[in-house]
């Protein structure tokens, strides 16, 4: 989004990308384009704290898994000291000779 000084007057602009090509938009001057340049910048700022939100939500999702994996590997090592072992993925007790 960007004002463009054209002439002695300034006009509002958006920009949007279509695929490789960049196209300017028209949106007006005055209080239009004030008020468009105010809502752009709002949805701008409301796309950045969506982005910080997700970002949190992954970090905390990465330390649940890793808490998992640690909970993973203490049940599977009280079970071999136990006397259990693995069969075709199930836990299972060791037989006695």
């Amino acid at each position: 989004m960007a004002w463009e000084q054209r002439a002695k007057k300034r006009y509002y602009y958006r920009k949007r990308r279509y695929g490789q090509c960049v196209v300017s938009e028209y949106v007006g001057a005055g209080e239009l384009a004030e008020t468009a340049a105010a809502l752009d910048a709002l949805e701008r700022e409301a796309g950045r704290a969506r982005r910080r939100r997700w970002a949190a939500i992954r970090a905390f999702d990465a330390q649940v898994d890793q808490a998992c994996d640690l909970i993973q590997a203490l049940a599977c090592s009280a079970l071999l000291i136990s006397g259990h072992h693995l069969h075709k993925g199930q836990w299972r007790k060791a037989r006695l000779p």
